[in-house]
């Protein structure tokens, strides 16, 4: 029989419950105009946190991002995939930048 292990699946697990939030959130956005700033911050938020794991492990981070982004792609009916995507790019690169360059700052750090 096969028992879940959150320590050995727990990128698996954040990909699904992300990927089921991305969809949610993405069917709760009333306009094109909503899902795009969503989008934008949603990148945001990724950029901040690959900020800082840039030293750490990344990759588990990343997939769970993606997954994020999936869920999203999926549950979008107003505006443009490609438009969304384009701007959690944006966002992500922005953000990521920013930080880098001590423009936003973490409290922690």
């Amino acid at each position: 029989m096969l028992m879940f292990q959150y320590y050995k699946n727990w990128m698996e697990f954040w990909f699904l419950v992300l990927m089921a939030i991305g969809v949610v959130i993405a069917l709760s956005a009333p306009s094109a105009a909503i899902s795009y700033i969503i989008m934008f911050l949603s990148g945001m938020l990724a950029g901040r946190l690959l900020y800082e794991r840039k030293d750490k492990m990344q990759f588990p981070y990343l997939m769970i991002i993606i997954g994020f982004v999936i869920g999203y792609l999926i549950g979008v009916y107003y505006g443009s995939r490609r438009v969304s995507i384009v701007l959690f790019i944006l966002g992500m690169i922005l953000s990521y930048k920013l930080y880098d360059n001590k423009i936003l700052k973490d409290t922690r750090f």
